[in-house]
């Protein structure tokens, strides 16, 4: 059997040229079973109504259209389109990247409106794309549904958010701002921010003279989930200005919590907070002093915190 990339031919097609797939399996979430027919695919009631929905919030096509926007259009991965079987012999159906042709388009409809500006070097970028053409007279059938399915179901392994963290961080190094940082990468810039001061905060602890040793990319969530909980970072008294954690004997009493006090052969005591979403129930216990004393005896954990706690959750 012939290989995939066998029926795979690389060449160049204009964006006016693409219709956007209005059968895409994504509009499977809006609660849509109704196929449109091939022969009706270029009208332009049907493209338009194709286009709104990939602009939909749950598409993530407005973070693709700002990391265009930022970084330009960066064929990493090819489109992969289809002969269109209606009239029009120049026409392509798109198989893979629906959702960058829609960000291509909503750009070049941002320059129409005078809502953006981009360079000629730009828009031809923009306009004239070099795809992989599916030989559909030598493909199987499946191949439709295999070629995206390769990347939407089995998918490119995202990184975890450790990876997604240093790589925000990293840019900012550059002296971009949060809001370029985040068109970089499509990301929200709340998202990017909380990223970005969750790294920070690793960095701090790995300073840390006592836990320092302990500060591995697996904790990093631990600081993520105390950027979510305004409470708990202000108990830490972290700084914007100054990038850190202020309230030093907070911080190291946190530390302690999430990997437990060393005694005098520096062994570790059980660590109160045993996994990172723990920080949430830390949160409930913060705002009730009692709560927090018997968390922090001796023999106090999070169960008899919140046992003590009238709206704790029951375990």
């Amino acid at each position: 059997m012939e290989k995939m990339s066998g029926f795979l031919i690389p060449t160049s097609v204009k964006l006016e040229d693409l219709l956007l797939d209005p059968n895409n399996p994504r509009f499977a979430e809006l609660g849509e079973n109704v196929e449109v027919l091939e022969a009706r695919f270029s009208e332009p009631r049907v493209q338009q109504a194709t286009f709104e929905k990939m602009k939909m919030a749950k598409f993530n096509v407005a973070e693709l259209r700002d990391t265009i926007k930022e970084l330009g259009f960066l064929p990493m991965d090819r489109l992969v389109v289809r002969k269109w079987k209606g009239l029009d012999s120049g026409k392509y159906v798109v198989v893979e990247g629906n959702r960058r042709v829609s960000a291509l388009r909503w750009l070049l409809d941002l320059h129409d409106a005078g809502k953006e500006t981009f360079s000629d070097n730009q828009l031809e970028e923009f306009k004239n794309l070099d795809v992989l053409l599916l030989d559909e007279t030598r493909a199987p059938k499946s191949a439709r549904w295999i070629l995206p399915g390769l990347r939407h179901v089995s998918g490119i392994k995202e990184w975890g958010p450790y990876q997604k963290a240093r790589t925000v961080f990293e840019l900012r190094q550059t002296g971009k701002s949060a809001q370029e940082v985040a068109q970089s990468l499509g990301l929200s810039t709340v998202e990017a921010n909380r990223l970005w001061r969750a790294f920070l905060a690793l960095e701090q602890m790995r300073s840390d003279e006592e836990y320092g040793e302990f500060a591995e990319p697996k904790l990093y969530s631990y600081f993520e989930e105390v950027f979510k909980r305004p409470n708990v970072r202000g108990w830490l008294g972290w700084s914007d200005d100054k990038q850190k954690f202020e309230k030093n004997s907070e911080l190291r009493e946190f530390y302690s919590w999430m990997k437990g006090e060393k005694n005098d052969e520096g062994e570790l005591s059980q660590a109160k907070l045993p996994e990172a979403k723990s920080v949430r129930d830390l949160s409930t216990i913060l705002d009730d002093p009692a709560a927090l004393i018997i968390f922090r005896s001796n023999t106090g954990s999070l169960t008899h915190a919140l046992a003590g706690y009238p709206n704790a959750r029951p375990y």
